[in-house]
């Protein structure tokens, strides 16, 4: 469709919302500072590429995910105000205007990673926010640095749901001289074409968290999209330790089971994550609240014996490999 109006500082949406600068510019629209009229309030508004108009239940799909989003109540999720559509065409969604920076921004800054504490900080705030959006069934489909906003007292806010939902109905998979944008964290299942749900956010958050500790994402392709996609489809991550020696074994185990290929292999919800990491980076591994599958008797009678001196102690320590020399996992018994 063709002969929408350029935007431009003073261009009014709906005789409501009138837009003063742009704060962002990117694949799925423009972000403009703007003042809400009615309520003399400033906000932020984030209009669509007009191109998502001219497909079939693009504005629809996106008008139900808004209103979905704009009843999450939680900290950490960045408010939406409204939703509406110009007469020309142009689909706009209306939030709370954030004062910080992005993510991005913070990890540029430390480009060997930010401190242990500091990164398990923002990753906490993350998985607290995906928990309560799982919770009400909405997946984001898009975390990613760009999408996390750290405000000037350090509190963190996810951004840009409802928009992420848009992809089945536009290319998000950009290429320019080489690099990838949001690839870069995206599941294996979503490079499969297949439906993305609350795991796949788990495995954006744990290529976050990669890149948080490491200052680079576990996955990068010199050949672009399709080796990237190689990449997150067949190659194990590298392990975090191997670039930072000072991250408990414990964090880089997480790190490892939320980038796990299979979805089943992953931590079983967002809630589990924040609880994990709340227990302290260089705290003893301990599995997520809920029941565990019970594990096989190695015994075929009962054998009533004193403990061994020792025994009670040992117990509380963390369990770093199995009998069988593998690595156990928090989420499943060995």
């Amino acid at each position: 469709m063709t002969g929408r109006p350029r935007l431009a500082a003073g261009t009014e949406l709906d005789g409501r919302y009138r837009l003063e600068s742009v704060l962002g510019r990117g694949g799925m629209g423009e972000v403009w500072r703007a003042v809400d009229l009615r309520l003399r309030r400033p906000v932020a508004v984030k209009v669509l590429p007009a191109e998502l108009a001219d497909v079939p239940g693009a504005m629809d799909r996106f008008e139900r995910e808004a209103e979905a989003t704009a009843a999450l109540q939680h900290p950490g999720i960045t408010v939406v105000f409204d939703v509406g559509r110009t007469g020309d065409g142009l689909a706009y969604l209306v939030m709370e205007l954030l004062e910080g920076e992005d993510l991005r921004t913070v990890m540029r800054r430390h480009p060997g990673g930010l401190p242990v504490e500091e990164a398990v900080g923002h990753a906490v705030q993350v998985a607290d926010a995906l928990a309560a959006a799982h919770s009400r069934g909405i997946v984001h489909r898009d975390i990613k640095p760009a999408n996390l906003f750290v405000l000037a007292d350090g509190r963190l806010k996810l951004c840009d749901f409802g928009i992420a939902g848009l992809a089945d109905a536009a290319t998000r998979l950009t290429q320019d001289g080489g690099t990838v944008g949001t690839p870069l964290y995206m599941a294996p299942e979503q490079f499969r074409g297949g439906a993305a749900d609350f795991r796949s956010d788990l495995y954006a958050l744990g290529c976050v968290l990669h890149e948080l500790l490491t200052g680079e994402p576990p996955f990068r392709s010199g050949s672009g999209l399709p080796g990237l996609m190689y990449a997150h489809l067949n190659e194990a991550p590298p392990p975090v330790g191997a670039v930072r020696p000072d991250v408990p074994e414990r964090l880089e185990r997480l790190v490892h089971d939320l980038l796990a290929k299979a979805v089943d292999r992953r931590p079983e919800s967002a809630a589990a994550v924040a609880s994990y990491l709340r227990a302290g980076p260089r705290a003893p591994a301990v599995p997520p609240p809920g029941p565990r599958p019970p594990r096989p008797r190695r015994r075929t009678r009962p054998r009533r014996r004193a403990p061994r001196r020792g025994a009670r102690a040992r117990a509380g320590r963390p369990r770093v490999r199995c009998s069988r020399g593998a690595r156990c996992s928090p989420w499943r018994p060995c």
